[in-house]
């Protein structure tokens, strides 16, 4: 019998990147297996939630193998170079003298970084834990794309990766090849790790309004980015029980810190519905006071994170259901789990705008639009500042992107019209675009020509449909125009 005991070192953030102090954590749940010299697995296991594991004897064992694949309770993620996890991260430990305990104790120096695998593997188990906990249920299997050197880009979720399998990827920043010390890595930045994660729970359960993009918290952004960008947000530090939500970049004493706030602090500036920070504050706010949920400010609303979620379920499954903050404050009340004054006060409490509650039976966001109808607006991704608030963000700012919700009650040939007061070419800045998406943010049909109109007709079934009307260039228009809608034979 073989026995022993996994540890990996862990970092963790502060003011000048991720700490220098490396403490020791067990490897949970992860996969063990004794291998021959051929790499073939003579007995497998896995370790348990204090890293010990238990192995019958091999006579011809000459490694361990730990791979970076927890598994506990129906829930299971992997930690890869690749997407499809074909290539995950692994690594042999030799073997002492027969029946002497094996104490592996994996540090975070190595090129490799596997014990940033090991990091990444027992948080998201802990956040696939907590969203089973709230929920229910346990999540499709998932797998995370890093490894130092392999992904330089970004994190995000990715989806159903490969498409019909039935698994989910996300993808952590590894950092640029052999420059841990001074570049972006996210493998022990715990609250990263979560909020992606939270947007694989929210996507699974509740649906996605999110156009994409870039959302820095100084802008007034789409409220549908800025529903599933804060409350992915909320889903992290609620997890964690701490409102701290930190981005490190490089080691300290060298590096520092990409993002560092607290939600009870509520630090930009710009508040409504299209702050990232306004939902993951009010978020925090309706939930902190609950166990393990610290209360610092006092805001006198306990919800469980249970509850929350639930709540999000059920306007998810609403008809035309596209959820900014608004509409799940306004859901909140209309399904009586807040009294609204208490929703009220708490706006005020944060310094919210009243108007993150609409009145009963309003829509703040997005439009309604009927079929056929008209309406008109004017796009505005060059104030600075914004008329909303904040720095201009021609992208997907709150101003430079417009949302209206058609409805179909049976399939038809939908048509969307944009008339332009302007040229609609980019050197006059009255360049807008037109889109068209389903209610989980897919791209149907666009325009996005460089003239006075933009058009498209496209055939549908019946349903609830989103029509975009928005800047088209990144370096800002600003224009009026009319949007109209209508079915054609």
């Amino acid at each position: 019998m073989w026995e022993g005991r996994l540890r990996f070192e862990a970092r963790h953030p502060t003011a000048r990147g991720a700490s220098v102090e490396r403490p020791l954590r067990p490897a949970r749940f992860v996969a063990v297996a004794l291998v021959d010299s051929a790499g073939r697995p003579l007995a497998e296991g896995r370790t348990d939630h204090e890293g010990r594991f238990r192995l019958p004897g091999a006579p011809s064992a000459s490694a361990l193998r730990v791979t970076a694949h927890a598994a506990d309770e129906g829930l299971e993620v992997q930690v890869a170079t690749d997407v499809a996890g074909q290539h995950v991260h692994t690594l042999g430990v030799a073997l002492g003298p027969p029946g002497a305990p094996l104490e592996v104790t994996v540090g975070d120096e190595t090129p490799e970084g596997f014990a940033g695998a090991l990091h990444i593997a027992d948080t998201m188990l802990r956040g696939l834990r907590t969203a089973k906990t709230w929920g229910g249920e346990a999540l499709p299997p998932l797998t995370v794309r890093w490894g130092r050197g392999v992904t330089t880009n970004w994190s995000f979720y990715l989806g159903e990766r490969p498409a019909h399998s039935g698994r989910f990827a996300i993808e952590l920043l590894g950092g640029e090849p052999g420059r841990q010390g001074s570049t972006d890595t996210d493998e022990h930045d715990e609250a990263i790790m979560l909020h992606e994660l939270g947007h694989y729970v929210f996507d699974r359960w509740t649906g996605n309004s999110s156009l994409g993009g870039g959302h820095p918290a100084a802008a007034m952004i789409d409220p549908g980015l800025a529903w599933e960008e804060g409350r992915a947000t909320w889903f992290a530090t609620t997890a964690l029980g701490d409102d701290a939500y930190e981005d490190t970049i490089g080691l300290e004493p060298g590096g520092r810190l990409r993002i560092g706030y607290h939600l009870e602090d509520s630090p930009s500036g710009v508040h409504g519905n299209g702050s990232e920070l306004s939902v993951s504050a009010l978020l925090w706010d309706l939930s902190d006071g609950t166990p393990g949920l610290p209360d610092r400010d006092g805001d006198g609303v306990q919800l469980a994170p249970s509850v929350i979620l639930q709540a999000m379920v059920s306007l998810g499954r609403s008809p035309g259901a596209y959820p900014c903050m608004a509409a799940f404050l306004r859901h909140l009340v209309d399904r009586g789990a807040l009294p609204e004054d208490r929703v009220r006060a708490l706006l005020r409490h944060g310094g919210e705008p009243s108007a993150l509650l609409p009145r009963a039976g309003e829509s703040a966001w997005p439009w309604d639009l009927m079929v056929p109808g008209r309406a008109g607006g004017k796009i505005d991704g060059v104030t600075n500042p914004a008329p909303s608030g904040g720095v201009p963000r021609p992208e997907n700012g709150f101003d430079a992107v417009h949302v209206y919700r058609v409805h179909l009650p049976s399939r038809a040939r939908f048509r969307a019209r944009l008339t332009i007061e302007g040229t609609g070419r980019p050197e006059d800045r009255s360049d807008l675009d037109l889109e068209l998406r389903d209610t989980h943010a897919e791209t149907l049909a666009s325009s996005r020509g460089r003239g006075p109109v933009e058009t498209f007709t496209r055939e549908l079934p019946p349903g609830w449909y989103l029509v975009y009307v928005r800047d088209g260039a990144t370096t800002g228009d600003r224009a009026n125009y009319t949007l109209t809608v209508s079915t054609v034979p």
